[in-house]
């Protein structure tokens, strides 16, 4: 029985947005924010606050997961809706309750995000581009959380992660919507390749990538990163060229996505050793 609430909050995708929150802690602090306890509390925090959007998602997402994902928990009858609602329901005032003693930025962001997840979950995800365009901030407000609880005076570098972070991830999000179309349709989903088709998403999916690459040596050029960074993220501008090319091609979607997923996460391990060292 618990598997499966594990299961509703996406363990691997809530541990990658906790990871976000101490990349932008270290990026805006360096390593002594390993014994801090604002960043462990904000590592608890949104690691809570993602998995109860992730189930309250799932919630309202339930008659087109029948068809796109039937074997996710409430489709397939392993969790009630209304088990799912009330888990997420906690996990959502348990998040806010803990960014209390974070500071009083961390709560208000711990609070609304709170509440645009819902909101998402709930209307905006079928409103075209309004919904990549919440998942997008969020994904990159994990960053500025984790800056936001260790240090204001050096919050620039957190800054263009994050704008980074939301040009790749509303690349992803676009592309993520081209592999969902058949379920869109279904629940009746305005995404971007269901109203202006295919071709055109994943033209300016790629737009959104370029320019992931070519914002990417910014911190570096700008002085808050050293080489180690430029290193690191020039693998990660690799195989972002390479998702643009298979993208083009008409790759199926969902490879393309997961190559995205390989991309993002290596540029996101090049802040953190931009960040320590």
């Amino acid at each position: 029985m618990v598997k499966h609430f594990v299961e509703l909050i996406r363990p691997v995708n809530s541990i990658m947005a906790a990871i976000a929150v101490l990349v932008g802690a270290i990026v805006a602090g360096g390593t002594f924010v390993f014994n801090m306890t604002e960043v462990h509390l904000a590592i608890i925090v949104t690691f809570v606050i993602t998995g109860a959007g992730m189930t309250i998602n799932d919630f309202f997402d339930r008659d087109i997961d029948f068809l796109n994902k039937r074997h996710r928990p409430i489709p397939s009858g392993r969790v009630s809706p209304k088990g799912a609602l009330v888990f997420s329901l906690v996990l959502f005032a348990s998040g806010i309750y803990i960014s209390w003693f974070i500071n009083i930025y961390c709560f208000l962001m711990a609070f609304v995000n709170s509440f645009l997840l819902i909101i998402y979950s709930y209307r905006f995800k079928k409103v075209l581009m309004i919904g990549h365009i919440f998942v997008s901030y969020l994904v990159a407000s994990s960053f500025l959380f984790g800056g936001l609880a260790v240090n204001l005076d050096n919050f620039i570098p957190v800054f263009i992660l994050s704008i980074l972070a939301f040009f790749s991830n509303m690349a992803r999000e676009i592309v993520k919507s081209i592999e969902d179309m058949k379920g869109d349709r279904f629940g009746k989903v305005k995404s971007f390749p269901i109203i202006f088709g295919e071709k055109n998403a994943r033209k300016f999916s790629s737009l959104l990538m370029a320019l992931s690459i070519l914002f990417a040596p910014l911190p570096y050029v700008l002085g808050y990163m050293s080489h180690v960074y430029m290193y690191v993220v020039s693998l990660g501008l690799i195989l972002f060229i390479f998702s643009i090319i298979w993208n083009m091609r008409k790759t199926p979607a969902g490879k393309v996505h997961k190559l995205m997923k390989v991309a993002m996460l290596v540029s996101l391990l090049a802040f953190l050793v931009g960040g320590i060292f």
